[in-house]
């Protein structure tokens, strides 16, 4: 109830709450909510809150953003993370994505398989990879230079398969990491 309370603090001072990840966003927007029906400070922290990307788009709808976006012409790979796609607010990672100018965009609107501790332990972990191989198989054929996730360890664990793949085929993987949405937004304003 502490996180609730001071969250709402800030929501009584003006403050819109911001989730950088698709799990954080998915447990304040609509989880607590279920876990906690009656609690007033979860319903107002669910209506307050907005995905990272979510809110990068409404403030260009409404007040523009900033000049200076610089095209990345290696592309960007978007996979949509269930947590996201869960949401149901679109796929706002892609279309803060297609702000930036010049830049080819593909969308992988598949689950990776990770599925929290799932995708770590040891007895599961082989499953968690099957899932994901049409993710990973897809980056391995097709990938841009930028491969990134709402989901930090989603992005890990596909980058991690798909390299495992283009080993064993003799393929380059382009891209050596997985990034966030907002972190690849940022460098094409040359912040990072």
């Amino acid at each position: 109830m502490k996180v609730s309370r001071e969250l709402c603090a800030l929501i009584d001072e003006g403050y819109d709450i911001v989730t950088p990840t698709a799990s954080c966003g998915l447990m304040l927007k609509f989880e607590w909510a279920l876990i906690l029906p009656g609690n007033e400070n979860v319903k107002k922290l669910a209506k307050a809150t907005f995905d990272i990307d979510e809110y990068v788009i409404d403030i260009s709808k409404r007040h523009g953003l900033p000049d200076g976006l610089k095209p990345l012409p290696e592309g960007i790979s978007v996979h949509m993370a269930c947590h996201a796609r869960a949401q149901n607010m679109g796929a706002k990672a892609a279309e803060m994505l297609r702000l930036i100018p010049e830049t080819p965009i593909d969308v992988i609107e598949r689950c990776a398989g990770h599925g929290g501790t799932f995708g770590v332990m040891k007895e599961t972990h082989p499953v968690a990879m099957k899932v994901g191989r049409p993710v990973m198989r897809t980056l391995v054929t097709q990938a841009r230079g930028h491969i990134v996730s709402d989901c930090p360890l989603a992005g890990k664990h596909i980058v991690q398969g798909a390299r495992e793949i283009a080993e064993k085929d003799g393929t380059p993987l382009p891209a050596a990491k997985a990034e966030h949405p907002i972190e690849v937004f940022a460098h094409a304003y040359g912040l990072i």
